[in-house]
C-alpha cells in the first residue's frame, strides 16, 4: 500500500513540475500574444508560482530570457505589478513587470534559404524582404499562432514563421 501511495505521489509531482508544451510546438493562442525579455541589473529574476514576493520560486531567469504573456490577468502585490508569463521551455508563472521589457530576440534557423517577412500571417501574403539564414538579433514584438511579428536591421515590421526562429538572449 505504501509503495502504491509513493508511486501516485511521484506521478502527481511529475505532472505538477513537467513544463507544458513548448511555444515552438504550437502552445500559443490564436490571439496576439505579447513577448518580453528579462532585464534586471545583473541579477536573476524569479519566476514564481503566484504573484507576490512570498510565493514559491519555480525558476531563476537570467537577463535576456525570452517570455510570452500567458494571460491578461495582472495582480498588484508587494509594491509590484505582477504579470503571468510562460518561458519558451513551457514553464508558467508570475514575474514583477518592472523587471521585464517588451520584445525579445531570435535567430533565423532555416535550412539554407532566408526567412521571408510578410505583410500578414500566412504564405499567401506579400513578401517585404527575406532575412538570411543564420542571422542573429531579430526583434520579435508579438506572436500569433505560429507567426511572429518581427523586424530586422531597421526594416519594416512584418510577419515571419515562428518555426524558423530560435529564441536568443537579448
Amino acid at each position: 500500500m505504501k509503495r502504491i501511495l509513493a508511486v501516485l505521489l511521484a506521478v502527481m509531482l511529475l505532472i505538477a513540475v513537467v513544463p507544458a508544451t513548448s511555444l515552438a510546438e504550437g502552445a500559443v493562442s490564436n490571439g496576439n500574444t505579447s513577448v518580453y525579455h528579462v532585464q534586471t541589473r545583473g541579477s536573476t529574476l524569479y519566476l514564481r508560482r503566484a504573484a507576490g514576493t512570498g510565493s514559491a520560486i519555480i525558476s531563476s531567469l537570467s537577463n535576456g530570457t525570452a517570455l510570452v504573456k500567458a494571460s491578461s490577468k495582472t495582480v498588484r502585490k508587494n509594491g509590484y505589478k505582477w504579470i503571468n508569463v510562460k518561458t519558451m521551455g513551457g514553464l508558467k508563472g508570475w514575474v514583477a513587470e518592472t523587471f521585464v521589457k517588451s520584445n525579445a530576440r531570435a535567430d533565423v534557423v532555416t535550412q539554407s534559404s532566408g526567412l521571408n517577412v510578410r505583410s500578414g500571417r500566412g504564405t499567401n501574403y506579400r513578401i517585404y524582404y527575406s532575412i538570411p539564414h543564420g542571422t542573429h538579433g531579430i526583434t520579435v514584438y508579438k506572436i500569433n499562432g505560429n507567426w511572429a511579428y518581427v523586424s530586422w536591421n531597421g526594416r519594416q515590421k512584418g510577419w515571419a514563421s515562428l518555426s524558423y526562429l530560435r529564441w536568443a538572449r537579448w
